[in-house]
């Protein structure tokens, strides 16, 4: 069953592929939809960059002017808090009809703990009500808490008193002692331990600590006073730091010890180190003192969350991209279609010509470039029915004439001289020669009967250089006593590559223009030297003369017909050897060479390097060889 299905999957793939490979459309489908959707995602990133960019300068420019709002409000509270503390201390018309200082005094003087406790809890109570944002009051001195009110008192067996640690009330007061003894300003003390309400743990307090003065002197207080205010107020303005921005803003408060007082992300973090935590989140940090309180109003920006926002605003425009780009392929589909037309008709005519079926003319529907060549083809397939008629007629016509050439050949050959008649011939008449005593006339019929025979010979075109070679040292032979000792000769050729492969008479056009071009006018003096050695694994073969050599026209005219043997260029010179370079090109190979090398009055030389052929052909030797 999943071998079916795979079968199945496969071969819709294959139709798909298929589908795409023949269909234009879908080339300029993907070409275009690739298109647009790099420049709507170059766009995109380029807008989601622009707003990132944007919207991180406008958090900091915003923080930076938060941080200064929120931090004056903040100064504004905390100095609220510091006037109440001090007025309680030095106006005791703030509690009406109780003196706050008598009643403290009464008490501290009476044996302790026996004093008038209802008196000091209503002094209290009274100092507390001062501000509904005290929420409690308490009197130490040196030893520790003398009386403390907390106006959420509660009754219960787990009740805790807000300062139940004797040794940090005593801490408190010898801190205050020092700091008043050396007559420093402010007189005043922020204290943030506890820092949550022992019996409400949501409650989150701050507290101050007042001296109380003898006399007009604050060299040695007495007792201290302790306000204990709630962070409710302080935390409310921190808040503002992140309106709006909940997501990557985080504001909080360091306090004089490092460690973090009040936090928008809630009381987890309190007393935590704000050094630590800042180093953890690896967030940008912004901060401003806090008046001369000690503390550091800090505005964390987390730009990764930032950048996370914006990428999240910018998922739904580029789900918009994608439907928009399947639109645009919907309608490229349909234009395509339509645009096309005229080549689906094109493609469907071919068709029924490649079957053999009717060639019917493509009805012209439109006047753009593809109707055009619908237009074309119609007249393509009028020109091709001319063509084929014309073919079939001159067909016709060929035929008729290779059947009068054939039999004019035929009546030519039987009456051509049989080139064997005239070989035995001239074997006849060297027998007189020789008879006659004529052994010189012997000689060049000899040469000149077997120049004939492997002239003539049409059987074998590839033979062996050693086969050229005797071959062009007889007709050098012929020339030179048919030209009275004109030129003479010398053959160098290396006997290891006698079994060379060769085109037959490639090298008498050579010869041939070393004799008529080279030693024109001349009456004696000329040399003709052919060597052939080996080169690499190649075999190079020279022909030099002393000739008169070529003009740079000349010379010009034949490296061309040497290097391009095809050319158009005329050269009557040239014409046997613009033949001979084509079939040692042919035969050869791209790896066959030739060189010219000639100046005027001091005779030609032609190279040649031969490669071995790459399909060597079985070569016989022909009649008249060594």
């Amino acid at each position: 069953m999943q071998e079916n299905d795979r079968a199945t999957r496969t071969k819709a793939a294959g139709r798909i592929q298929s589908y795409v490979k023949s269909h234009i459309w879908c080339t300029f489908a993907a070409v275009i939809g690739a298109a647009v959707l790099l420049l709507l995602l170059v766009l995109m990133f380029y807008m989601r960059r622009q707003y990132y960019r944007f919207l991180l300068q406008t958090t900091y420019s915003t923080q930076e002017a938060l941080l200064d709002t929120v931090n004056e409000n903040l100064e504004t509270l905390l100095d609220g808090y510091v006037a109440t503390g001090a007025g309680i201390c030095v106006d005791s018309e703030l509690l009406h009809d109780t003196n706050f200082q008598e009643s403290v005094e009464e008490y501290i003087a009476s044996p302790r703990g026996a004093g008038d406790k209802q008196r000091m809890k209503s002094a209290l109570k009274v100092a507390g009500n001062v501000s509904n944002r005290i929420v409690g009051v308490a009197i130490a001195d040196a030893d520790g808490i003398l009386y403390q009110y907390d106006k959420y008192e509660i009754s219960a067996p787990a009740k805790i008193d807000l300062w139940n640690d004797q040794e940090m009330v005593q801490k408190i007061f010898a801190d205050m002692h020092a700091l008043n003894k050396g007559q420093a300003i402010p007189r005043y003390q922020i204290v943030t331990e506890p820092h949550v309400h022992p019996n409400m743990e949501t409650r989150g307090l701050v507290h101050l600590a007042f001296p109380f003065r003898r006399g007009y002197s604050y060299q040695d207080i007495p007792y201290i006073l302790l306000l204990s205010f709630q962070t409710a107020p302080m935390e409310e303005i921190l808040k503002q730091l992140t309106v709006g921005s909940e997501q990557y803003v985080q504001g909080y408060i360091e306090g004089s010890d490092g460690k973090i007082l009040l936090h928008t992300n809630g009381k987890d973090l309190f007393g935590t180190s704000a050094a630590a935590w800042g180093n953890r989140q690896k967030l940008s940090d912004l901060s401003v003192p806090v008046g001369k309180f000690g503390w550091k109003l800090h505005t964390a920006i987390d730009e990764k969350q930032i950048l996370a926002t914006v990428n999240a605003s910018y998922r739904p425009v580029l789900l918009m991209y994608f439907i928009l780009i399947l639109l645009i392929l919907g309608l490229l589909f349909w234009a395509c279609r339509h645009t096309l037309q005229p080549l689906y008709l094109i493609g469907e005519s071919i068709a029924k010509v490649q079957n053999g079926q009717s060639r019917e003319a493509i009805p012209i529907q439109g006047c753009n470039e593809i109707w055009q060549l619908a237009d074309s083809y119609n007249q393509m397939l009028h020109a091709i029915t001319q063509a084929e008629e014309e073919v079939a007629y001159q067909h016709t016509q060929a035929i008729d004439n290779m059947k009068m050439k054939q039999r004019a050949e035929r009546e030519a050959l039987e009456s051509q001289i049989n080139a064997h008649f005239i070989c035995n011939t001239i074997n006849a008449i060297n027998y007189e020669a020789i008879e006659s005593g004529n052994y010189k006339v012997s000689t060049l019929l000899k040469k000149l009967s077997n120049t004939l025979r492997y002239t003539f010979d049409q059987k074998h075109q590839n033979v062996y250089m050693r086969q050229e070679i005797v071959w062009v040292e007889q007709y050098l032979y012929l020339q030179r006593e048919r030209l009275e000792s004109v030129f003479d000769y010398e053959i160098d050729f290396d006997p290891d590559y006698d079994s060379w492969p060769c085109r037959k008479l490639m090298l008498q056009p050579f010869v041939e223009n070393s004799i008529l071009h080279g030693f024109e006018g001349r009456r004696e003096g000329g040399f003709i030297r052919i060597c052939g050695e080996g080169y690499r694994e190649f075999l190079r073969i020279t022909i030099e003369d002393n000739g008169c050599g070529m003009n740079v026209a000349q010379r010009d005219l034949i490296r061309e017909v040497l290097r391009n043997p095809g050319s158009e260029k005329k050269c009557d010179m040239g014409i046997g050897i613009r033949n001979v370079i084509t079939r040692m090109k042919m035969y050869y190979g791209e790896d066959f060479q030739t060189e010219l090398e000639t100046e005027e009055g001091k005779g030609t030389k032609f190279t040649f390097i031969l490669p071995m052929p790459q399909q060597e052909q079985k070569i016989k030797p022909v009649n008249g060889s060594r």
